[in-house]
């Protein structure tokens, strides 16, 4: 709300401006007194009204305009599809929201009086300041790009879309007149009144096909054809405005009785009358009737809602759903129960995969929590289910630091209550997925209530794969053999046991890899990869197989074997890998693709450079030739990009031993070094041995 001032701002600014281009004396004083006049009285209304300054006004203010450059609320908000924080905006949110919400006839009109007036002060820049009109649609043009262009620059933290920046279309509709000035100078002014017409009907029939939910209006620089694209691109209804309809339709369609609602905002019914509210109960998750849903919640961008509990009501804009009533007890869903009750006798048919406070059901699609005496103290505990997959990147990214996504919900979001008995599901992502922990939270009391891990049925193709994987290593020589057979390929380790029990799955496997490169690891000898059978395993018709992939860089030894939760090893071996088996292969076809180009220098080694990497190479290579440690020297066109402890030597210092990240193969030998990121200006390369001079050393220039 601070950033009212600028308006006032500009004002003083364009009375300097009156008084510096004063016809006479007398029409400056005019100017001087009436904006002294206004800079006091303005000081004094925002010193009257704002009782935070009372005590220190101007250091106050500094502090609460240094506080909303930085306001620090943080909310995921939907943009283009994808979460973003509001603590690390895009810069193209103020710009995007304002492009696809504007009536098009504004952004048009507004789009030309700026280029209109960018025109005339290119052709005449003194009179920008001196020529009254010219200088108003100037400031006109400032307020609306300052305050965002400050936005953007500074940081500053916005939500649900550019409404704390509403103030800017008072300004750019003001400049969109002017465009309509020079348009209609242009050309026919009846030609132009008629498609101004056209636009600002058109803008009204969008309106009135929206009402009452105006407020949800997107121009056709969005796609509004495709359903439910809008919903999850964008913060649709973020504020619940809608909701009031839901209320009035559940009065109508159950005019007797108390209706006992749970919904996350409960503001809408204050507007209702008074003997309507008193019937509007909101109430915990666990003795709701029905639940609103606002299909769109922090970390989902799906709908909200039970396949067990039927929808009775829906309202949609532009084909998006806006909000759905769900009848989370079926004794109120009249008809439109029978299939849902049908539903939940065949789920409790079958035996549970966990049974707890709530019985659990697992599969590839859903996790379904099944209790069938169950009050609301039992159901208004939130659920939580933390589902880990099998690769991090398939997280969304504000989930990657954690390791897991987290789906909880409340039993209203998702649940269902059916003759005395509650049902709750919640639908799984698509990826592969390692492991779900299921359980109850106490919201008030910041605790587990019970908890436990739920072994995740294979996709069909993980069991096909996990299948055909067990055929081909059956017939092959173990590097290890023991209570599990360890194989070791390029790319992963795999544990198998032919006849394999429960007990022997029940203790954690230990995998721990030593690289060949000490600086793939700053600070460890050692990645500690350890891991649960059911993160990485799979039973294939009574025998087990675990697979985990093996790190990018070169691996030196591996310990593999199994412990107990004390940390106490069941059984432990140390593997050391052949060199061969490291990356000859991968070394062998990188070679390949080197002889093709010309090096950048032939010598002891010839060199070569790629956009990311340099290379040694060496068509006749002894062990000899690579017993020295090899220099590499990336000095950046920029001092700044490196580290601070390198700045004052202006190098990285990249040198590095050829059993780090070298093969041999063939009678050829290569190594190879990663460039950063950062562009580069030359790199030293050549050989030397500790305490001695370089056996060879060069320079070569990268032009980039």
């Amino acid at each position: 709300r601070l950033m009212g001032v600028l308006p006032f701002a500009a004002v003083l600014a364009l009375r300097a401006c009156d008084a510096l281009w004063a016809a006479d004396r007398a029409a400056r004083r005019q100017a001087l007194r009436t904006g002294g006049l206004c800079a006091a009285t303005g000081a004094l209304t925002l010193y009257a009204t704002l009782p935070y300054l009372w005590s220190d006004p101007l250091g106050r203010l500094a502090e609460s305009l240094a506080y909303i450059a930085a306001y620090p609320i943080a909310k995921l908000m939907l943009f283009r599809g994808g979460y973003v924080s509001s603590l690390d905006l895009p810069s193209a949110y103020v710009p995007v929201w304002f492009a696809i919400t504007a009536p098009p006839s504004a952004l048009l009109l507004g789009g030309v009086g700026a280029a209109a007036l960018a025109g005339r002060a290119v052709r005449a820049p003194s009179a920008l300041l001196r020529n009254t009109r010219l200088r108003f649609e100037g400031l006109l043009l400032a307020c609306c790009v300052l305050p965002a262009l400050a936005v953007i620059l500074l940081g500053s933290t916005l939500y649900t879309g550019w409404r704390h920046l509403y103030f800017l279309y008072a300004p750019f509709c003001l400049l969109a007149t002017g465009g309509l000035y020079a348009l209609a100078r242009r050309f026919r002014a009846g030609w132009i009144g008629g498609w101004t017409g056209i636009g600002a009907a058109a803008m009204l029939a969008a309106l009135a096909s929206l009402h009452p939910d105006q407020h949800l209006y997107f121009n056709f620089l969005e796609d509004r054809a495709t359903p439910e694209r809008l919903r999850i691109r964008y913060d649709f209804d973020y504020w619940a405005v809608s909701y009031r309809k839901a209320l009035e339709f559940l009065l109508a369609q159950y005019p007797e009785g108390p209706l006992y609602v749970h919904a996350r905002v409960s503001l809408n019914r204050e507007i209702l009358p008074a003997a309507d509210r008193q019937r509007i109960a909101f109430v915990d998750a666990g003795r709701a009737d029905f639940h609103i849903t606002q299909y769109r919640a922090e970390g989902h961008s799906g709908p909200v809602t039970s396949p067990y509990a039927p929808v009775i009501h829906a309202r949609k804009a532009y084909g998006n759903t806006v909000f759905a009533v769900t009848a989370v007890n079926l004794e109120r869903a009249g008809a439109d129960a029978a299939p849902y009750r049908a539903a939940y006798r065949a789920l409790i048919a079958r035996a549970p995969d966990v049974r707890a406070r709530f019985d659990v059901h697992a599969d590839e699609q859903a996790v379904r929590w099944v209790r069938a005496s169950c009050g609301p103290e039992a159901a208004a505990p939130r659920f939580v289910l933390h589902v880990t997959p099998m690769q991090a990147q398939d997280l969304p990214a504000y989930r990657r630091d954690v390791g897991f996504d987290n789906l909880g919900f409340y039993f209203s979001q998702r649940g269902v209550r059916v003759d005395g008995a509650c049902l709750a599901v919640a639908p799984l992502p698509a990826y592969p997925i390692r492991q779900l922990r299921v359980g109850q939270w106490l919201t008030g009391e910041k605790r587990m209530l019970w908890q436990t891990d739920v072994r995740v049925p294979p996709a069909p193709a993980t069991a096909r794969a996990y299948r055909a994987a067990y055929r081909t290593l059956a017939p092959q020589a173990a590097l290890h053999q023991g209570p599990f057979d360890v194989y070791v390929t390029r790319s992963a380790v795999i544990w198998a046991k032919a006849s394999c029990a429960e007990a022997d799955i029940q203790s954690r496997f230990i995998l721990r890899i030593a690289p060949v490169d000490p600086r793939a690891l700053p600070g460890r000898s050692f990645a500690h990869l350890d891991f649960p059978f059911v993160a990485r395993g799979l039973r294939v018709a009574g025998a087990c197989l675990v697979a985990t992939p093996l790190p990018a860089w070169p691996v030196q030894s591996l310990t593999v074997g199994q412990q107990l939760e004390t940390e106490r090893a069941l059984w432990q071996a140390d593997l050391q890998l052949p060199p061969a088996s490291r990356a000859a292969d991968a070394y062998r076809a990188a070679y390949r693709d080197l002889m093709a180009v010309a090096p950048a220098y032939r010598g002891a080694f010839d060199v070569y450079v790629t956009a990311d990497a340099v290379a040694f190479a060496k068509a006749s290579c002894t062990a000899a030739d690579t017993a020295s440690r090899f220099i590499l020297h990336v000095v950046p066109v920029r001092t700044r990009d490196l580290p601070p402890d390198r700045r004052r030597a202006g190098f990285a210092n990249r040198d590095f031993e050829f059993a780090w990240q070298g093969a041999h193969f063939d009678g050829a030998c290569l190594a190879r070094a990663a460039l950063p990121a950062y562009p580069v200006a030359r790199v030293r390369v050549g050989q030397f041995r500790p305490g001695a001079a370089p056996l060879w050393q060069v320079e070569i220039p990268l032009v980039r």
